[in-house]
């Protein structure tokens, strides 16, 4: 079980730092914001959408894996990618959000204004539930703070990576192309 853990650790930190060596790498450059290959934004919206889409996909793969039995494989699997979210957030979509800014709430009546703030909050309620099941499943939580409906709350955070997904893809849309 050790094992399993330290794997899992191992790989989801390693994830992270190249997802967040790459991204650094392709700021140095001065590539970040050169048009992307989508059209509408810059390079680096680009790729965070494109990972961002993988990621639902490989948070769905784990569910498959726990679903079949494969424990091991479930917890390696989600726990690099809410890393690999980590690292899109910490450094891609943090600073974005830091530029976006509402004047008042009535700017919230924008319909781009409305989804980007709702992804935000979708964001950040699944960062912390995705965040939290890690460090439970890996046991780096301590016992007492394990919850009790863990599985619920897989349920939940994998809907909300779905949804902030599906925002993310609106949020680029009214940002970029709309």
């Amino acid at each position: 079980m050790a094992t399993v853990r330290v794997r899992a650790l191992t790989a989801g930190v390693v994830a992270l730092l190249v997802v967040g060596a790459a991204i650094w790498a392709l700021h140095a450059a001065g590539k970040a914001e050169v048009g992307g290959v989508l059209g509408a934004g810059p390079l680096i919206a680009d790729i965070n959408l494109a990972l961002e889409l993988l990621l639902v996909l490989g948070l769905t793969w784990g569910m498959v894996l726990a679903r079949s039995g494969n424990i091991e494989a479930h917890r390696i699997n989600q726990t690099v990618w809410v890393l690999v979210n980590g690292a899109l957030v910490l450094f891609i979509m943090a600073s974005a959000m830091a530029s976006f800014k509402i004047p008042t709430l009535k700017a919230l009546t924008d319909i781009g204004n409305a989804i980007t703030v709702l992804h935000a909050i979708f964001g950040v309620l699944t960062v912390a539930g995705g965040a939290w099941l890690v460090l439970q499943m890996n046991d780096v939580l301590p016992a007492r703070w394990h919850v009790r409906w863990w599985k619920g709350l897989m349920r939940a955070t994998l809907a909300g990576y779905w949804a902030v997904a599906l925002l993310g893809i609106a949020t680029y849309y009214y940002w970029y192309a709309a």
